[in-house]
Formats: structure tokens, C-alpha cells, sequence
């Protein structure tokens, strides 16, 4: 029988008005679709996936609209909550597609030279008289900003959302036990630095008692 093994990660979701962010979260939790959905607040889902031999307890922040136009110091912060992102954009709407680049941005900055795994999803594909953003284009802002990309319907297809976001899972899930590696690697090595520290000064300090106690005993007592 295999061992189950536990893990925890955070997802945030965000993305311009009317792209489909909510829409596409909860296809993705519960394989429903509604279209109606409240972009004012935020909205957080809790859920247990399994993947493979790993039971994954996740939290996703459907994050508000509006506020995912701020570049204030707040919405920094809130960034950093996550360990990863998913940015969307509805292939019908040009604009939205330019404010999914400046989230992309942001992220960049937030996390400066470390990786953490960014999904990119353009939405309402079924909506393909309407495209006004192209899959090249898309692909290129995945190159750019070094993150997945797909594109997808959340009104008509599960199957394509559920592949992105196991796809996400996995690439963040390799990223937490790469980090973690790398912390225990450093600890260890701190950890022989100071063995070795003590070590070699206890040395020192023996050789310089042992010198001190021979000058001691040898040296000649001067009676002036």
C-alpha cells in the first residue's frame, strides 16, 4: 500500500472585470459552471486534491477586480501571500489581456529573482467569433514572463481548466521541495561550518594552554 503524503499550497487567482477568474475557479473545484459572480470582494476556497501519491490542501483567492488594478504597496503584500498565480484574460477583450501583462509584471517584481509558478489562462474560447487576442500573442507573454499557458472555456469545457491547473499544481508543488532541498542543504552546511569552528579553535586554544604551561615549567625564575 502507498503512502499517502500530505502538502499545503496557496493559489491566487486574478484578472480584469468580465475575463471569467470566478468562473473558471470554481469550474476547476467543482466541474460547474455559473456565470454570475460578484467581482467587488474576494472570495476564498478551500478544497483537497489528490495528485498521484500527495493529498494537496489548497487555498485559492479569487481576488477582487479592482483591486488587481492597484500597484499600491497593499496589493504587494497580498501577492506575497501566494505561492503561485493565475492570471486571467478573456480572448475577447483586448484590454483585459494588457492588464493580465501588467499583472505578469507585478508578480516579476514581487518575486524578483526567485521563480514561483504563474499559470496564464485565456478564457471564453468558445467566444471564438469574438477573439480579439491572438494565441501567439498569448504564447509570447508566456515566454516573456516565464510562465504556463493555456487557453480555455470555462462556460463549455472542464477538462482543458482541470489539465491547467493540475499542471500549475505539480510545477508549484516541484518548486516548495526544490526550496525546501536547498534550506536544508544550507542548514547542514552552516551547521559543519560551526562543528568545524569549534573544532579547530578548541585546537588552538589546547596548542596555546600547552605553550603557555611549557614556558611556565622551563623558563628560568631571574632573580634580579
Amino acid at each position: 500500500m502507498k503512502t499517502i503524503m500530505t502538502s499545503s499550497l496557496r493559489v491566487m487567482v486574478m484578472g480584469g472585470e468580465n475575463t471569467g477568474k470566478s468562473a473558471v475557479t470554481v469550474r476547476f473545484l467543482t466541474k460547474r459552471f455559473i456565470g454570475e459572480y460578484n467581482s467587488n470582494i474576494d472570495l476564498l476556497y478551500k478544497s483537497c486534491i489528490k495528485q498521484e501519491d500527495y493529498l494537496t490542501d489548497i487555498e485559492i483567492l479569487d481576488t477582487c477586480s479592482k483591486r488587481n488594478n492597484s500597484s499600491s504597496p497593499s496589493a504587494d503584500t497580498q501577492m506575497s501571500w501566494a505561492d503561485a498565480y493565475v492570471i486571467v484574460y478573456s480572448i475577447c477583450d483586448a484590454c483585459s489581456f494588457e492588464k493580465a501583462k501588467t499583472l505578469l509584471e507585478n508578480i516579476s517584481k514581487v518575486r524578483s529573482n526567485s521563480y514561483l509558478p504563474v499559470l496564464l489562462l485565456g478564457n471564453k474560447t468558445d467566444l471564438e467569433h469574438r477573439r480579439a487576442v491572438g494565441v501567439e500573442e498569448g504564447h509570447q507573454a508566456a515566454l516573456e514572463y516565464n510562465c504556463q499557458y493555456y487557453e480555455v472555456s470555462a462556460a463549455e469545457n472542464y477538462v482543458t481548466i482541470n489539465i491547467a491547473f493540475q499542471a500549475l499544481l505539480r510545477d508549484t508543488k516541484m518548486n516548495q521541495q526544490q526550496k525546501s532541498l536547498l534550506k536544508r542543504r544550507r542548514t547542514s552546511l552552516v551547521n559543519v561550518s560551526k562543528k568545524l569552528g569549534a573544532m579547530f579553535s578548541g585546537k588552538k586554544d589546547c596548542e596555546f594552554d600547552k605553550r603557555r604551561t611549557s614556558m611556565d615549567v622551563n623558563s628560568p625564575l631571574r632573580l634580579t
